[in-house]
């Protein structure tokens, strides 16, 4: 508890020795995630020594489970996702290194068949448009 409350100051650290479970798996420190205003863990784990035993490799480890659909409700801001780029689905190599360049500096590239209708809930704004033997990132038309 003193190493956390050192490593993390402003987290609230309850401990809590009557804490039990259900779980005959655990064998040591099990622990339960809360956020302010929500009656309820957002997520629960706990230590347990001997995982793998029955496979022949018995190891320590720390594990804990959450529901995403608590996570998601719980989130404080709208989460985005930034628009992405349509692509098409064609075997050209320089093609597919910028669609791997753009991947890399954090953009989202769809490759799609040729005339392939993108829904609209793909969210693309631009699109990659052969010109002069370059690809080029261009408003979606």
């Amino acid at each position: 508890a003193q190493a956390l409350k050192a490593r993390f100051p402003e987290q609230l650290i309850h401990l809590d020795l009557a804490e039990l479970r259900d779980y005959n798996y655990h064998t040591g420190l099990v622990f339960s995630a809360f956020v302010p205003g929500f009656g309820q863990a957002v997520a629960k784990g706990g230590r347990y020594d001997s995982t793998g035993k029955v496979f022949g490799r018995a190891r320590p480890a720390t594990g804990f489970s959450s529901d995403l659909k608590i996570l998601a409700s719980q989130t404080r801001g709208r989460w985005q996702e930034a628009a992405g780029i349509r692509a098409p689905a064609v075997s050209d190599p320089v093609l597919i290194d910028r669609i791997g360049q753009l991947r890399a500096s954090g953009e989202r590239v769809i490759q799609v068949f040729t005339d392939q209708a993108v829904p609209q809930e793909l969210g693309c704004d631009r699109e990659l448009v052969l010109e002069q033997g370059d690809w080029q990132v261009k408003p979606l038309t």
